[in-house]
């Protein structure tokens, strides 16, 4: 437990920076670049988030409790570590070749080549950052203070490079250089530390690593390539500039939705390893994760709906008045969020209910696709907004609905003899 409240503290600090710097940064590109660069600086981060969420394959998920429970084997930890890491490797050099065959087969995508090819950095990055790996033998300080660092020195090279509306390929450079530099630091680092030896890892054994992670993989990468399809969709569907409305709530909900994620990142090895060991055990953890992760989405997103003007009027300017009630649509997104988080990633897939949650992930990506091409089409941004709401709010109930089908004894506590 020791550990855990170590690591939740790591990460906290670690995941302010993640939603802190950009929304630090966020006036001044929303009012350098105005509502179309903006726009379209969002349109090629959210492309590119495809190939980082390709690059990192479920291996939160899937190898981050082998090591977690071989922490103690070095053979065995090394062996996970270098058929993860290598299959890494193989997805993002086919991402990048993937990326350079579709500029030129789609002119829209060809228009911002030069964008989208600097963005890839932070594929690259997130490769070199084994986060699955810290997580699994449960020592994320010293990963966490080199991100920490890369990202808050990102600040004043952003205000430094980024003056008007040219600088969009500035903007985008600052973004790709922290995962990268971070990532060859974190390399070195392990490196040094020695405390890996070195796995010859054939063909059939990198195979095995992505056929392991595939049923994970397709479970869990339905909801961040939804999250980046309403982006890219609506950017496609009614313009940059109603991506750039979109967009700008976006960062304030996923800021929002990113308070919550070093308790979700500390917790889940934690609770496959109760899981493994002690099930009632695992149970009551995750009962006191819901009470205490309810009621704080809770707060976050009243917060946010009441304050939507005045975090509009602060961090946006008058350029992005629309996006008030982007953010009032999406204000419960974290809410549903949280309570979906604890039913699926941190109790179904410990439980090894892949193929449900799989199937649940499965339906809310149908549904928002269907939803955001006529919403979006009707009603711009805000057709967007309320289709991740809805979405949202649908995945949340899935889900609970799933485990009492199951009769998981979620909310029961074992009587005392």
């Amino acid at each position: 437990m020791a550990s855990f409240k170590k690591n939740f503290a790591v990460l906290m600090m670690l995941q302010v920076s993640t939603y802190a710097v950009p929304l630090i940064t966020l006036p001044l590109l929303t009012r350098v670049l105005s509502p179309e660069g903006y726009g379209r600086l969002a349109f090629s981060m959210a492309f590119i988030n495809y190939f980082i969420v390709l690059t990192n394959y479920g291996f939160g998920l899937t190898a981050t409790p082998q090591i977690s429970i071989n922490r103690g084997n070095r053979a065995e930890r090394s062996r996970v570590f270098w058929e993860t890491f290598m299959a890494q490797t193989a997805i993002t050099v086919a991402g990048f070749v993937l990326l350079m065959v579709l500029t030129f087969i789609f002119p829209r995508l060809g228009e911002d080549r030069d964008l989208l090819m600097l963005g890839f950095g932070m594929a690259v990055g997130a490769m070199l950052i084994p986060t699955w790996y810290f997580q699994g033998v449960e020592d994320l300080r010293v990963i966490s203070s080199i991100v920490f660092t890369g990202r808050v020195l990102s600040v004043p090279a952003m205000y430094l490079l980024v003056r008007d509306r040219s600088d969009i390929y500035w903007a985008m450079g600052v973004n790709s250089l922290v995962p990268l530099l971070s990532g060859i630091a974190i390399v070195t680092y392990l490196y040094l530390r020695r405390e890996l030896d070195f796995v010859h890892t054939s063909v059939r054994s990198i195979v095995k690593a992505l056929k392991d992670g595939s049923s994970v993989f397709m479970a869990t990468a339905i909801t961040d390539f939804y999250a980046s399809s309403n982006i890219v969709l609506l950017a496609l569907i009614s313009g940059n500039v109603a991506a750039g409305y979109f967009a700008a709530g976006d960062k304030l909900i996923r800021a929002a939705l990113g308070m919550m994620s070093p308790l979700k990142t500390a917790a889940y090895p934690r609770i496959s390893y109760l899981m493994h060991h002690s099930r009632e055990d695992a149970f009551a953890f995750l009962r006191k994760m819901l009470a205490f992760q309810g009621t704080v989405v809770a707060i976050i997103s009243l917060t946010i709906f009441l304050g939507a003007p005045l975090a509009v009027k602060i961090l946006y300017g008058p350029q992005f008045l629309p996006t008030v009630e982007v953010l009032r649509w999406m204000a419960f997104v974290p809410f549903m969020s949280g309570i979906a988080d604890v039913f699926g990633v941190q109790t179904m897939l410990p439980l090894g209910m892949k193929a449900h949650f799989s199937r649940v992930l499965l339906g809310s990506a149908t549904l928002n696709f269907v939803l955001l091409a006529v919403l979006s089409k009707l009603f711009a941004e805000q057709g967007a907004a309320a289709t991740v709401l809805a979405v949202q709010t649908c995945v949340a109930i899935a889900m609970a609905t799933t485990l009492y089908m199951q009769g998981v004894p979620f909310l029961k506590r074992r009587v005392a003899e």
